[in-house]
């Protein structure tokens, strides 16, 4: 089967790889080839685990190849082109971003592509950068939107909220002694890590979703503890803590901060509540990422 090969790290999927991809496509279906997107798998601080990228690319490609980086490093660019690209994955068309390197020591960029390209029967299309009010779309912009807590403009370069994952874990108990139960996430180390605080979310778990509150800071007002990232469900909580949960941003309410005390603490996450009540009720539920949803 002849293929067109779609090449990036793909961190996020955002707006910008999806605007290559979709260009890829549309070039797979011209030429009556397989579209195969080749990733790698992701490196911290990463925006999202390896098994909702690929769930993200299945969207736009026919196949998705992740490849381990040190089985391709060591390759010059002449080698990954004839070796790999149009050797063993039977490329005919190649597109990549004008950012993108490849080869050892990244050797290789877009312009030797479509010179190598010419010798090798390789169709070379290089996607000029995407941009969203007239800035360009990145995952390291994204990143930095998301270490600020400006998770709304995330959101307009990724094209859906920024999410996080993780495992539901046993908490000590401190929430639901002040009214407002929560499940504990231990967040997979691979993701990058937004602004501590609080934050109006959607929270999806194997079979149930509700919205939710999102807190992710050190507990300041309780100095003994260690910090934490907790889910608060707006509705019903599942019967079971959920081993698996995806979290969707959808907009930042306040910074993490000490309370003179436990019930001052109560009292603002009542007004926490009140507050992403209001937000939410302008808000469509989010559509979930992860493949075990």
């Amino acid at each position: 089967m002849l293929r067109v090969v779609a090449v990036g790290r793909f961190d996020g999927v955002h707006l910008g790889h999806q605007h290559l991809l979709s260009f890829a496509q549309k070039l797979a279906l011209e030429r009556g080839w397989s579209l195969l997107a080749y990733t790698f798998p992701p490196e911290p601080p990463a925006l999202l685990p390896l098994s909702a990228k690929v769930r993200l690319l299945q969207r736009f490609a026919h196949e998705v190849e992740v490849v381990a980086w040190g089985k391709v490093r060591d390759l010059s660019p002449e080698e990954f082109l004839q070796k790999e690209v149009v050797g063993r994955l039977a490329g005919r068309a190649l597109v990549m971003g004008e950012d993108h390197r490849f080869g050892r020591e990244r050797a290789g960029d877009p312009e030797l592509a479509q010179k190598l390209g010419k010798e090798l029967g390789l169709e070379v299309y290089v996607v000029p950068p995407f941009q969203v009010k007239g800035e360009v779309v990145s995952a390291s912009k994204i990143r930095a939107l998301l270490g600020l807590g400006e998770v709304e403009r995330a959101w307009e370069f990724l094209g859906r909220p920024p999410s996080l994952f993780g495992r539901g874990i046993k908490g000590v108990g401190l929430a639901r002694t002040l009214g407002f139960p929560t499940i504990n996430l231990e967040i997979d180390p691979l993701l990058v890590r937004p602004r501590d605080g609080v934050y109006v979310a959607w929270a999806f778990w194997p079979g149930g979703n509700a919205p939710a509150l999102f807190y992710q800071g050190k507990r300041p007002t309780f100095q003994n503890l260690p910090p934490s990232a907790e889910v608060h469900l707006l509705s019903a909580p599942p019967p079971a803590l959920p081993e698996v949960l995806e979290v969707h941003l959808l907009r930042f309410l306040r910074a993490d901060m000490r309370f003179p005390s436990a019930e001052a603490l109560a009292q603002r996450i009542k007004e926490d509540l009140k507050e992403a009540q209001e937000a939410l009720a302008g808000l469509s539920p989010p559509d979930p990422i992860a493949p075990w949803l």
